[in-house]
């Protein structure tokens, strides 16, 4: 894995809705900064919103931070700047296939890079971690403790063990970055191939404005599919993206890259949309008003809402013999 050679160039501070995109939003270098916490509206600098530090920065073999999925990712922004500008300031729709799978590439990339994608993956291993654990039960701690152990171990030991981890609200396990970044990578590809899939309409405002959440890549439920059920960019009825203040990004089902009409109505579907997809803040022009009839949610923490939580699968003893036995013998030929 390349590095920088310099460590005191290491890219530190992060944002996860790229520059490119926020500056197509912006006043110069300004933007109007609405946070979901009812905290005030106050004009900020591109360069200090939606900033983490080190949230792409993997480790390498030594320890040490390497900043190369961050430069990956501004490759791919800078390679989305001729496309966006092609669509937008040069008109050109529907763009050329090349310049298609270059904003393909972004958008995917947008869609994977955010911190809702790593809260998910995190609350997902939390939750499956802990419910493998209560299914173990005791047998397999004692099983994890005496596959280090020098010396017999003691049913005290195993019992501590077991109140330990058993304490479900006691701790809360994480991904490592690098296993983040390597399921970014794939769940990246994937997206591509979905977004090239769709066909992309293109819709344009004249006097309307649009405004930009912090988790930008929206997805429309399908109006058939029951309230329960996720819904993901492969079932999604559509998927929006706002990439200037003026203009979206609309994929549907298969089918020819189009114009969309614009409208009031259109504008404000699109910007109660987006808001609703925001978790702490959203972003509009300084000059803009993109929030007259919009309803603002609340800020989103979570992104998993589990029906079962681990304490409905303990089992203390362990799983029955003939659970285990139908687990070892596999699915029938």
């Amino acid at each position: 894995m390349g590095k920088s050679s310099d460590r005191s160039k290491l890219k530190r501070r992060h944002h996860t809705v790229p520059r490119l995109l926020l500056r197509r939003f912006a006043d110069g270098k300004r933007l109007t900064r609405v946070p979901l916490d009812g905290g005030p509206r106050r004009l900020v600098g591109i360069a200090d919103v939606t900033v983490h530090s080190d949230f792409y920065s993997m480790r390498d073999e030594n320890g040490e931070l390497d900043d190369t999925v961050e430069n990956l990712l501004a490759d791919v922004e800078d390679k989305a700047a001729g496309a966006i500008r092609k669509a937008i300031d040069d008109g050109v729709w529907p763009l050329p296939i090349e310049e298609r799978a270059v904003l393909a590439e972004w958008i995917a990339a947008q869609h994977v890079r955010i911190p809702a994608a790593r809260t998910a993956h995190n609350e997902m291993a939390d939750h499956l971690g802990k419910v493998m654990i209560a299914m173990g039960g005791r047998p397999e701690i004692r099983r994890h403790l005496e596959e280090n152990a020098t010396e017999p171990v003691s049913d005290e030991e195993v019992e501590a063990l077991w109140a330990e981890v058993t304490d479900f609200d006691g701790y809360y396990a994480e991904m490592s970055v690098n296993d983040h970044m390597l399921s970014m990578g794939q769940s990246m590809a994937t997206a591509y191939e979905v977004f090239m899939a769709r066909s992309w309409g293109l819709i344009q405002f004249e006097r309307r404005t649009l405004l930009i959440p912090d988790h930008p890549v929206t997805l429309v439920r399908d109006e058939d599919m029951p309230p329960w059920f996720g819904v993901g960019i492969a079932n999604a009825d559509k998927i929006l993206m706002p990439i200037d203040r003026r203009a979206a990004i609309i994929m549907a089902g298969p089918g020819s890259d189009v114009f969309y009409p614009a409208s009031t109505k259109a504008a404000k579907e699109l910007n109660q949309r987006f808001a609703w997809n925001a978790r702490k803040e959203l972003f509009h022009h300084p000059d803009d008003s993109p929030l007259e009839g919009v309803e603002l949610p609340p800020v989103r923490d979570r992104e998993m809402q589990v029906s079962q939580p681990p304490e409905n699968f303990l089992l203390p003893d362990g799983p029955p013999d003939d659970f285990k036995g139908s687990a070892d013998s596999g699915p029938a030929a």
